[in-house]
Parts: C-alpha cells; structure tokens; sequence
C-alpha cells in the first residue's frame, strides 16, 4: 500500500500523526487479513507497534503486510511501514506492527482461516514466533 503525506496528515511540526499511521497500519492489514481469506476480517489486537523514523510531508510511504500465521479464526499479520524520499527514491524503516484480525463469516460470526503455506525458513520461523506470542497471550488472559 503507498500513500502520501499531505498537510492534513501532519502535527504543527510536519510530522505524521501516529494515529494516521495506525490507520494506514490497520487498512494495510486488513487488505492481507481479506486476501488471505477472501472475507472480511476485523481487528481484534494491534501488538508491537513501534515509531522509529519521523515521516514529513510529502514522503512517500510504503506499507507492506505479511501474513505471519494462520489460526482457527484468527490470524497475524506483521506491517512494515517505511518513508520513501520523494527526490532521492531511498527508503527507511519508520514503524512496525504486528496485528491480529479475525475472520468473519456471512453470519457475522468468526469463521475458519485458510492454512497457511509456510514455504521458507523465514516464513516457518515467523510462524513459530507468532505460535509462541500467541500462547503467551492466551495464557495471560487466562491467569487474569
């Protein structure tokens, strides 16, 4: 996904509201969440998210999701966001995300998530890692 920074997405100092980053952040997952499952999905968790570069009017900026793992109605994705300079064309990493979003049925209800084909090293280590976050949350929440 690519948008740019314009006027109306800054604070008084010409950086981008982090809020509007967490909205591109939340569309960006939810276009991969959809073409995972080919339904609507919705945000369930945002973990993770770190600011790490300022973004100014008139970057360019580049998000990029990446479906990390697939659950029984759930599933991560990961978000990189990074500013492009508009004369140069060099990028760098301003935030990252993970997010949980929830596939939803026609009923409205949490419906099955495709499996997900873990086809690399990388894509079975980001599988194992969302795995492990996962059962540490779940099992936070049932100490609560």
């Amino acid at each position: 996904m690519t948008e740019l920074v314009l006027p109306q997405h800054t604070n008084a100092i010409g950086t981008a509201f982090g809020g509007v980053i967490m909205s591109w952040i939340d569309i960006c997952s939810s276009i991969a969440a959809k073409r995972h499952c080919g339904h609507v999905s919705v945000t369930a968790r945002v973990d993770a998210l770190e600011f790490k570069a300022p973004i100014k009017v008139g970057d360019v900026v580049r998000l990029t999701a990446r479906l990390n793992a697939a659950f029984k109605t759930s599933m991560e994705i990961g978000v990189r966001v990074e500013r492009e300079h508009a004369e140069t064309g060099d990028r760098a990493l301003c935030a990252d995300a993970r997010t949980t979003f929830v596939n939803i049925g026609d009923d409205g209800k949490p419906c099955p998530v495709p499996p997900l084909l873990a086809e690399t090293d990388e894509d079975r280590r980001l599988a194992a890692e969302a795995v492990h976050r996962r059962k540490r949350r779940l099992a936070a929440k049932g100490s609560s």
